[in-house]
């Protein structure tokens, strides 16, 4: 589930602001997205991303593919006192302190993701996820001990119809106690037809090793969520 937060103490694995184009979706989600605003449609759901919050609307008879069987899982992870990776941003470097993470998915069906997918994340996460909707609200510091509130959408929406494809958006702001937006995440993975890029709008970017084992080093994440779990070349739109 490259939805997608590695959770190094072990309570989970899953792991200038440019406006952008108005349709940076594709792959099941479509997502709309502007210097202070993210909205994004789905199968099932819709999501809207502000600097003041974050709101989704969930229909779980049209989530994903109810014909498959799987039901709808939530889950709300407590992310307060978890070791997570910090993010680094281009205005700052910032340590979770508290927060949660409300994750809805359905599993579509249970196979193998194509290469470069390691075969370690096979073994954590063998279904495709038709889709995953992810939430993030919580604080943070800064370097300066400043505190901010983060607010992310961690969305994906994985096919095998026609061959595998996927779509892995990332957004989220920082926001300082004046309402003013410091950093802001903006990266979408795209595997299609067996080639894959991430498209960085934003100015939030790091790498790290994940922990699947060979073929998921140098993987582009942002704190502790990863866009994809191995190296992919990143484009910036």
């Amino acid at each position: 589930m490259r939805a997608r937060i590695a959770i190094v103490a072990g309570v989970v694995s899953l792991v200038g602001l440019v406006p952008a184009p108005a349709s940076a979706g594709g792959g099941g989600i479509v997502v709309r997205e502007s210097k202070g605003r993210v909205t994004a449609t789905g199968a099932g759901f819709t999501l809207k991303l502000t600097r003041h919050g974050i709101r989704t609307a969930i229909d779980e008879d049209r989530f994903g593919d109810p014909g498959t069987g799987n039901p709808v899982q939530r889950q709300v992870i407590d992310l307060a006192g978890a070791a997570l990776r910090p993010f680094e941003c281009a205005n700052g470097t910032y340590t979770i302190t508290g927060g949660t993470f409300e994750r809805t998915f359905r599993i579509s069906v249970f196979e193998r993701r194509p290469a470069p997918y390691p075969a370690g994340f096979a073994t954590a996460f063998p279904g495709l996820l038709t889709p995953f909707v992810g939430v993030l609200d919580g604080t943070v510091t800064d370097g300066r001990g400043e505190t901010l509130r983060f607010l992310i959408s961690d969305l994906v929406h994985e096919s095998a119809a026609g061959g595998f494809s996927s779509a892995a958006p990332i957004h989220g702001f920082f926001v300082d106690g004046k309402g003013r937006i410091r950093d802001r995440i903006s990266l979408t993975g795209r595997y299609r037809n067996g080639r894959y890029w991430i498209e960085d709008r934003g100015t939030c970017r790091q790498t790290a090793d994940l922990p699947y084992g060979p073929g998921s080093e140098n993987a582009v994440v942002t704190g502790p969520l990863f866009v994809f779990p191995f190296s992919a070349p990143v484009v910036r739109p």
